[in-house]
């Protein structure tokens, strides 16, 4: 697991958000991106479908994350994902 803390702590509906935790994406976080994508949604909105699932935090909190912030997120992210496709099954 990588806990990424923010540089800007995000307020949202009475709370502050400051600290991710990062981890392989489940199925489920998958699906919400690639959901989101053939959507046509852009990749930085499949990412946050993806981390809503993923951190249990709400759309609008992840929204407001700066993008210095988002760009370490993605960072840490990315690499722990399987790109889908071909399993070869």
């Amino acid at each position: 697991m990588t806990a990424i803390t923010l540089k800007r702590p995000v307020e949202f509906e009475g709370r502050t958000y400051s600290t991710l935790d990062i981890e392989e994406p489940t199925v489920g976080g998958i699906e919400a991106y690639e959901k989101a994508q053939a959507s046509g949604a852009t990749e930085t909105a499949a990412l946050v479908a993806m981390l809503v699932v993923e951190t249990g935090w709400p759309e609008g909190a992840l929204r407001k994350v700066r993008s210095s912030d988002f760009k370490v997120i993605a960072g840490a992210l990315f690499p722990l994902a399987e790109p889908a496709g071909d399993t070869g099954a």
